[in-house]
């Protein structure tokens, strides 16, 4: 025998207007949804083998009579009905063991995903990847709190409450001003970035536009950069040859500034004098008594291509270094702000005066475990910059 849903839904669908109660009262009754209901009586769906028996002990009809959609002149026997029972029973132990298995799976998955999160907070650093995936983790752990909610029964009972809705409503309001917050800066960000990228960098050559004050005063801070090095005027120098290419983005400057320099035997000798001697005190407060850190400039006599004094190499992706080319009494200074976004014409018109591996210059993400003499961790994670306002102040704190 085939069984025919539509007849068994409109045999459904009668007995329940013969009782003269509606869908979702029906729903109430036998703890479904009124949408269950209709799609019972709609032949859709049929009732769980677990509650044929109560539905049809409640309609005062067999098993048989709603399966098969039409009553019959007999009752089913005492064995048949028997039969069905145990079914039901069998079915709803079944089916409790499985959901026992689903609560405890959901509760534990709970506690551990929101672990990872928290760790996800307190390792935190400013990333937009790291940003989606906690958020991603935050809507996992949301998904999986409600089906652990409704696993056990809980979540029925929150949302007859009153409470428990108004609850929900004010989150999922502020969940929808939080993300239309994020979008609308993260917009502003990737515009801003992708202007960055496409801004034009700042061309000057010839030594009448070199001039190292002007340079401090208009890029400041973003070089991560003191100039050190570079000589404050070139009047000593027999010939000099100068190049910058920069532009400023919101957070950084990057580019190149290349400066050659020749000099007389005499005059080679002073200049080298002065890079050896240069260091740079870095402090940790504004206050008189501030402790201080004093780095000395690094002579390297390997990664280039002539020894060179380097005052910083890959911090924060500069780089800063002078070479010193005795045989021509020549120096070559040089500047490098995220070198792997300067135009390849621009290395390539200077790669005598780069490192011997170019590959040297990837830092790898610019981690602060670089050589530099303008930056120093008092504490673990908070470093404090090179500030040209604290020339010639006295180191009455404590070195360090």
């Amino acid at each position: 025998m085939n069984l025919d849903q539509q007849k068994a839904g409109r045999f459904l669908k009668e007995l329940r207007n013969g009782k003269h109660i509606t869908q979702e009262e029906l729903a109430k009754i036998f703890h479904v949804s009124s949408r269950t209901v209709s799609r019972w009586e709609n032949g859709t769906n049929l009732p769980d083998i677990s509650l044929l028996v109560k539905i049809a002990d409640f309609y005062d009809v067999d098993v048989r009579e709603i399966i098969e959609g039409e009553r019959k002149s007999e009752n089913m026997d005492k064995e048949v009905k028997d039969v069905a029972e145990k079914m039901a029973d069998y079915a709803g132990a079944e089916k409790s063991r499985l959901l026992k298995s689903v609560r405890v799976i959901s509760l534990i998955g709970t506690v551990l995903l929101t672990i990872a999160i928290a760790v996800q907070c307190i390792t935190y650093e400013p990333d937009i990847l790291r940003l989606i995936a906690m958020i991603l983790s935050f809507l996992g752990l949301i998904a999986l709190a409600i089906t652990t909610l409704y696993a056990n029964g809980i979540l029925s009972k929150l949302v007859k409450k009153k409470g428990f809705s108004i609850a929900v409503l004010i989150i999922v309001i502020a969940l929808v001003v939080t993300s239309v917050r994020y979008l609308f800066v993260s917009s502003f960000i990737i515009g801003f970035s992708v202007y960055d990228f496409v801004k034009p960098y700042e061309t000057q050559q010839g030594i009448e536009n070199y001039d190292k004050k002007a340079l401090m005063d208009k890029y400041g801070g973003d070089l991560d950069s003191g100039l050190f090095v570079f000589p404050d005027d070139t009047s000593d120098a027999l010939t000099v040859e100068y190049e910058s290419s920069l532009k400023t983005g919101m957070l950084d400057t990057d580019g190149s500034i290349f400066l050659t320099a020749t000099y007389t035997d005499e005059g080679l000798k002073k200049e080298t004098e002065r890079l050896s001697q240069i260091t740079c005190t870095v402090f940790d407060t504004n206050k008189d008594d501030s402790d201080y850190h004093t780095t000395e400039i690094r002579y390297d006599t390997d990664s280039y291509n002539y020894p060179a004094y380097v005052a910083a190499d890959g911090f924060r992706h500069v780089y800063e270094y002078a070479l010193i080319d005795e045989g021509n009494n020549k120096i070559t200074y040089v500047l490098l702000m995220y070198p792997d976004t300067v135009r390849d014409k621009v290395l390539s018109a200077h790669k005598d005066v780069l490192k011997k591996a170019k590959g040297a210059y990837n830092t790898n993400g610019g981690t602060l475990d670089n050589f530099t003499i303008y930056s120093f961790s008092f504490t673990d994670g908070i470093w404090c910059e090179y500030d040209p306002q604290d020339e010639g102040r006295v180191t009455s704190g404590n070195p360090r």
